[in-house]
């Protein structure tokens, strides 16, 4: 599994601005947050210590999601519009000026370089300029059912050349991802990942589609959550969707390789469905199955032809 290291002036910051807050504060706003998330509400922000909690517990995930689904664009953006921006982690993945959309005004900005910050609801945009990306991460599920379909337009009308939506890997994560990508596909966008091909989803009401990346945990993160491990694990669905076509993936991991002795099992969506392959040592992806890892394209770029 890919592990997302976070920056280290992002890991300062956020240290910084957390020391403002006493350790008893902020584990009583974690379990607030936690509460929330569970109970599929939106995470209560009102307040300083809330917000300080969300910058050590979910920024880093937050963050880390973004960048896996990012890493699917197959160009080099030059401008980015993040729509639901919270504390700024679209700023810390896209390395091009950047535009912050947010009806939260509280935030304290732990942001790389000077970005524009529009305070907006969601639900009714403001006038913005078109950006090559727009992204979406963790807002779909925040929001009531009803009001997705015209976020996901007004996005799309945005995006110039992709955009990228990222919700929890859970069902109702994924069901929103679904929905969204028959909303884009009506629209006439080109998937690029993590979907090989643009007909009908093959989990969708039998399973649901997701993935995952590690993240870093600090010291006052596992204080919080009250864990030992000095990592998680962050399970996300996500999209990505241009307007001018590129290659997708032939083929998709959808689940941690069965790694047995002498073969390897990978679970792949493909255009013709979910399949399973099994890679032997006589096969010629052998050496690129053996690093292969949930999430990746399948062949690899650069393993297309067996190997000599």
């Amino acid at each position: 599994m890919q592990t997302a290291h976070l920056p280290d002036e992002l890991a300062d910051a956020i240290q910084e601005y957390a020391s403002r807050f006493s350790t008893a504060e902020l584990a009583a706003a974690a379990s607030r947050l936690s509460e929330a998330y569970r109970r599929g509400l939106p995470p209560p922000l009102a307040g300083a210590a809330d917000r300080a909690a969300y910058l050590v517990t979910r920024l880093p995930a937050t963050y880390a999601a973004l960048k896996r689904a990012a890493a699917e664009l197959p160009f080099e953006p030059q401008s980015w519009l993040d729509l639901g921006a919270g504390a700024g982690a679209a700023a810390w993945v896209a390395r091009c000026p950047t535009t912050l959309v947010d009806a939260n005004a509280g935030w304290h900005d732990l942001l790389p370089r000077p970005v524009r910050r529009v305070s907006a609801d969601l639900t009714r945009l403001p006038d913005l300029k078109p950006h090559d990306v727009v992204s979406l991460a963790y807002v779909l599920n925040e929001l009531p059912p009803a009001a997705r379909p015209r976020l996901i337009e007004e996005a799309w009308r945005l995006a110039q050349r992709a955009l990228v939506v990222v919700e929890p890997g859970t069902p109702a994560g994924f069901a929103a991802i679904a929905a969204a990508r028959r909303q884009l596909l009506e629209a006439g966008a080109n998937l690029q990942a993590p979907c090989p091909h643009s007909g009908p989803c093959p989990l969708e009401g039998k399973d649901w589609c997701h993935f995952a990346v590690r993240v870093e945990r600090s010291r006052l993160h596992r204080q919080l959550k009250g864990g030992s491990l000095g990592y998680e694990d962050e399970k996300f669905s996500y999209l990505c969707a241009l307007r001018p076509a590129a290659a997708p993936a032939a083929g998709r991991i959808l689940r941690r390789p069965e790694i047995q002795p002498n073969r390897i099992r990978l679970t792949l969506c493909t255009p013709d469905g979910v399949v399973d392959q099994t890679v032997t040592r006589r096969d010629p992806f052998w050496r690129a199955s053996r690093k292969a890892s949930w999430g990746d394209r399948w062949p690899p770029p650069g393993e297309s032809t067996p190997e000599e």
